[in-house]
């Protein structure tokens, strides 16, 4: 589904000293389609949901209405991971992935639980079960805001017909023990939608937005505190670019909190 590239040593050589010394490569400028991470943290909403449960439609289109209307991409932005373990119950999520399941399972047990349900909103990697409560949310929102960034994050996109290539390069402003954060790299597709013929929503038409559609990571970040990173991933079926973008985050490891964020929506050919 995906590949990573290693870059060479020269090339590594040269995008490290163009990040020390505030830039980015003219290759990366040219281009156009990138984005670079705010001064501050962003939020990461994360929406675990299927297509199989009749509380997530609610949940869905709290997100798109968020995502489109409402939320500032440099302040907070959203990925809605369709999860499998609803597909025994009579409709399959063509959506779901067993990988996004098993995401979930992971950051559930780091906050010391072992029950997984729908719809489940995480922020930054923490549970938040007061999402439902605008200003509750807005004040986590504004309290992550509130903190200096402590990465710096850079993105472009090189989109194809048949394959997106997403190259990342960044680096943590303090020193990190090695192998406790990673880099993630995730494809997403807007104005989604599913007649569902069987299970709680039979009958239904859903529509979705920020729906994952491949996750990379976590991919290493060096001693150093930096880390270039080249993703190729082949696009799915019914995937129509100028609906989709990519995020990319950093996650600490052991504990799941994800310490910035990065969005990139395709650009136009």
């Amino acid at each position: 589904m995906l590949r990573v590239d290693r870059m060479n040593a020269r090339t590594r050589a040269a995008t490290l000293l163009a990040l020390l010394m505030g830039g980015y490569p003219a290759m990366t400028q040219a281009a156009g389609c990138t984005a670079t991470s705010a001064p501050h943290r962003t939020a990461l909403v994360e929406l675990y949901t299927s297509e199989g449960c009749n509380s997530c439609p609610p949940a869905d289109r709290w997100l798109s209405h968020q995502t489109t209307q409402m939320w500032d991409p440099r302040h907070v932005t959203a990925l809605a991971f369709h999860v499998d373990y609803w597909d025994r119950l009579g409709w399959k999520d063509r959506f779901a992935q067993p990988a996004f399941s098993a995401r979930q399972r992971a950051l559930v047990a780091q906050q010391g639980s072992r029950t997984v349900y729908t719809p489940h909103i995480m922020v930054n990697g923490q549970t938040l079960t007061s999402w439902r409560q605008p200003t509750a949310f807005a004040q986590r929102i504004a309290d992550l805001n509130a903190q200096p960034a402590p990465a710096d994050l850079h993105v472009e996109l090189f989109a194809g017909l048949a394959q997106w290539r997403v190259q990342t390069t960044g680096r943590m402003r303090a020193p990190t023990a090695a192998n406790t954060v990673g880099v993630f790299v995730a494809v997403y597709q807007d104005r989604l939608s599913s007649r569902v013929t069987a299970g709680e929503n039979a009958g239904e038409r859903l529509r979705h937005d920020r729906v994952v559609r491949a996750l990379e990571g976590p991919l290493r970040i060096e001693d150093d505190g930096h880390f270039i990173h080249s993703v190729a991933f082949r696009l799915p079926s019914e995937f129509i670019a100028r609906n989709a973008g990519v995020v990319v985050f950093l996650q600490q490891i052991p504990v799941g909190d994800v310490v910035q964020a990065l969005a990139r929506p395709a650009c136009s050919s």
